[in-house]
């Protein structure tokens, strides 16, 4: 009897520490909330506070003489907060049309062992606030200067690397075209990452987001980053075919860089985390 007691109480241990193992959470590769410009899977723990100091130079074809694009930034100035482990809220202002941004960010699934993927779903907005007598008084209110977008972030991390989809569906107010002519647009996306640990802090991303859409005419979105994490910091060195920093501006990109043709931004993402907790 003494020996059965033995032999059920070691099953139910192992059973237990079989489950808490199952339940575990899978280390992340990705290394931030942002996979490079679009959002990761990734959101910030409860009561952490996120600082991120975005700027994109310009482009890098004008050579020496434009000191490879240092002379033309747009900057962005983020605060993302994790309300709770799973919900995260964030609010920015960039310097390109004075646009303001914010969005809600939920954690549906976490990947553990018993649970193969991560699923995140982001909604966003924003809206410009330059003074510009270009867009036609029918369109100047506060409904059409305004875009949205909703995307899920579906990610799966392996050793030493992982991968993101993120199908989405954005809709836009009345922004400028290459031809100063005003329209909005809605439709459908699909964006593509990949990342590569190359340390134990260092990762690399590859990032790309397809429109589905034959509107506008810029290319799609497309960018590759070096992460390096430090004590408290996130540090992405990026480049780019787009300048812009949030979504509306990402998606449709009216930089309309280009790859294949050289028109190409270097950029960073500087990231600070205060964890309100211990205070």
């Amino acid at each position: 009897m003494k020996k059965i007691t033995i032999l059920l109480g070691f099953i139910v241990l192992v059973s237990g520490l079989t489950a808490q193992e199952e339940k575990k959470p899978v280390k992340n590769v990705f290394m931030g909330t942002r996979f490079i410009n679009l959002h990761s899977a990734n959101v910030p723990a409860k009561n952490e506070l996120q600082m991120l100091i975005q700027h994109r130079f310009g482009d890098i074809s004008g050579g020496f003489y434009d000191f490879f694009g240092l002379d033309y930034a747009s900057m962005r100035l983020g605060f993302e907060y994790g309300i709770t482990n799973d919900l995260n809220l964030g609010i920015g202002r960039s310097n390109y049309r004075k646009t303001f941004d914010s969005f809600f960010k939920y954690r549906f699934l976490e990947q553990s062992g018993s649970m193969p993927i991560a699923l995140t779903a982001t909604i966003t907005g924003s809206f410009p606030t330059i003074k510009d007598d270009l867009i036609p008084a029918e369109h100047g209110d506060f409904t059409e200067k305004a875009s949205g977008n909703v995307q899920f972030h579906i990610a799966k991390s392996f050793k030493s690397f992982g991968f993101q989809v993120s199908p989405g569906y954005f809709g836009s107010g009345y922004f400028p075209d290459e031809n100063n002519n005003y329209a909005s647009h809605s439709f459908f996306t699909l964006g593509f990452g990949g990342t590569a640990r190359l340390a134990k802090k260092v990762t690399f991303n590859i990032e790309y987001l397809y429109r589905f859409e034959d509107e506008i005419e810029n290319t799609n979105p497309m960018s590759a980053s070096i992460d390096i994490g430090t004590s408290g910091h996130l540090f992405q060195i990026m480049l780019s075919n787009v300048q812009q920093m949030y979504d509306q501006g990402i998606i449709t990109n009216p930089s309309g860089g280009n790859w294949k043709k050289g028109h190409i931004f270097l950029g960073f993402n500087l990231i600070r985390a205060f964890n309100f907790k211990q205070y």
